[in-house]
């Protein structure tokens, strides 16, 4: 036998304590569509506001103008429902169908986006602590299902979240949509109906209607709530998982930034496969700036990538992100941002000894008298024979029909058939540092030198040039494989 809907707001209140969804105080921002969850979210929120210690509520209602004058009817019944709660509205709307064709994203997806972007820029506004969204448990089995369908790995199983770090609360995820209804109408509380959820027009409405009744018919009728319960688990397991990560991480990630992940490629290589996932969903997700889109499907070629072992080549992830491979650093970062990096056209002029900066990358340029030290020819510390410098030197980029003498050949190779040799990806190409002379490369840095500016016996001084890696973006510099 169900509980009596007198018991469901104590439940509520539980919920949103144990949870810890309002603090004392709290201004929140309750979404209110007109349908029977947020309406009843936004009377429980009232009902409970003294023993919540909620100081503020406000109504936030978004018009998504896709059912004219339904729409229009939806606002001001949320109008009218806050005037008599003595509530302060706020109204926003967008042409959602433009936004869709724009993107070129499903209807569905562009009103989420539209409405969460004036949810959060309202709030922002008013100074709200929290957003109240009214989803429940039927929703979040809605969700978790269509994720399976759409191939995501164990963290997707996770589902929507009760709380977010943006302020976005859910205190109805645990009620089953059975309980909202049962709640409204021992209150005698009205509501709205969308006529778009009655037909299966989108994936969500198709589960809705067509697959949960016949779920519920053929397990049990508590089905969305067994799926929610899983939901539960599989975030507590994705919490141990994180703070796997956490301990692990600063033992395989050389240097992390929003626009790139650089790894120890052997210490992340001997990770479970498990744990090797999720580190780079991490980074992926970071960044990128969220883990929308990002799916089992992109994850494994990644994977695969790591483990293979190639170097000097590269793998793609849907929006902007790619992973390199370069010696034995892995580095995970933002396409876009790795192409804008250097002007083929910046070169800086070296007319004596000392430090100088070029691109992202920090150079010392030095006199000395032997070769007591630790440089070699192909590392990132040179040693070359001053006298067969032609000064003064310059930093620049790769320019079409560059060629050099590598250091040990007798002929000259082109500098984009040496690169090909060394397995140097095409997206790192353009970041390269070259030293040159007034008449010849003297040196690919970090990479090889010029076989005609060695140090030989007769050498009577040295110019020793050491390249430190990236002073900005703390990137490594590629290395020939």
């Amino acid at each position: 036998m169900s509980e009596p809907p007198e018991s469901f707001p104590v439940r509520v209140a539980e919920y949103i304590k144990k949870q810890g969804l309002i603090s004392d105080g709290d201004h929140l921002l309750a979404a209110v569509s007109g349908g029977p969850d947020s309406v009843a979210l936004l009377a429980l929120l009232c009902d409970l506001k003294n023993i919540l210690g909620i100081k503020r509520i406000t109504v936030a209602h978004f018009n998504h103008r896709l059912r004219e004058t339904e729409s229009d009817e939806d606002r001001e019944f949320v109008h009218t429902l806050a005037a008599s709660a003595n509530l302060d509205f706020h109204c926003g709307e967008a042409d959602v169908l433009a936004f869709a064709k724009k993107r070129k994203i499903s209807l569905e997806m562009a009103a989420r986006d539209c409405r969460r972007s004036f949810l959060l820029r309202t709030a922002k506004e008013l100074d709200a602590q929290k957003i109240a969204l009214g989803h429940t448990a039927d929703d979040q089995a809605e969700e978790v299902i269509l994720r399976i369908l759409r191939g995501v790995g164990p963290g997707g199983l996770q589902g929507m979240s009760n709380s977010t770090e943006q302020g976005i609360i859910r205190p109805l995820l645990f009620a089953v949509r059975d309980e909202i209804l049962a709640f409204l109408k021992s209150s005698g509380i009205g509501f709205r109906i969308d006529s778009t959820n009655l037909t299966p027009s989108c994936r969500r409405n198709f589960l809705r209607l067509k697959v949960f009744p016949l779920l519920r018919e053929a397990f049990h009728s508590q089905i969305a709530g067994t799926i929610t319960r899983c939901a539960e688990l599989a975030r507590e397991e994705e919490s141990w998982w994180t703070l796997q990560i956490q301990k692990i991480w600063n033992d395989i990630c050389i240097d992390s930034s929003k626009d790139g992940c650089i790894f120890d490629v052997e210490r992340t290589r001997q990770l479970h496969p498990a744990l090797l996932r999720r580190v780079l969903r991490l980074a992926v997700g970071q960044v990128k700036g969220n883990l929308s889109g990002l799916s089992l499907a992109h994850l494994e070629p990644l994977v695969d990538f790591v483990l293979s072992g190639k170097t000097g080549k590269s793998v793609r992830v849907p929006d902007t992100v790619e992973a390199v491979r370069h010696g034995a650093k892995l580095i995970i970062r933002c396409r876009k941002c790795a192409a804008r990096e250097n002007s083929s056209d910046e070169v800086l002029r070296i007319h004596a000894a000392g430090n100088y900066i070029f691109g992202h990358c920090a150079f010392e340029f030095r006199f000395c008298e032997n070769v007591k030290n630790n440089c070699s020819t192909d590392a990132d510390c040179i040693l070359m024979d001053s006298d067969k410098l032609k000064w003064p030197l310059e930093l620049r980029f790769r320019r079409a029909g560059d060629r050099f003498q590598p250091f040990g050949m007798k002929g000259s190779k082109k500098l984009q058939d040496f690169f090909v040799d060394c397995g140097i990806s095409r997206e790192e190409r353009p970041r390269i540092p070259i030293l040159c002379d007034s008449e010849k490369i003297c040196w690919v840095a970090g990479v090889r030198m010029d076989d005609r500016v060695k140090v030989e016996g007769h050498t009577r001084q040295i110019l020793m040039v050491r390249i430190s890696m990236d002073i900005q973006q703390q990137r490594p510099l590629p290395t020939k494989k």
